[in-house]
């Protein structure tokens, strides 16, 4: 468990042009990749948002650290 990361987690999103709903790994956000609506078909650009997402990852990380040394 030390090696525990978020980042391997889905979450849902919606599309902006025809509100599909699409699974993403909280990586993809991270890495801000472009992913295909399955829906439209449209290319969607994720957005870590001034790095949020990769920040609350390792401050997870870190906590699950503190956690399992005591």
């Amino acid at each position: 468990m030390s090696n525990f990361d978020i980042s391997n987690h889905p979450i849902t999103i919606e599309c902006p042009n025809c509100h599909f709903k699409i699974d993403v790994l909280l990586k993809q956000v991270i890495a801000e990749e472009i992913i295909i609506c399955p829906g439209c078909r449209n290319n969607i650009k994720l957005v870590d948002e001034g790095g949020s997402t990769r920040r609350a990852n390792q401050e997870i990380k870190s906590a699950i650290r503190k956690l399992i040394k005591h």
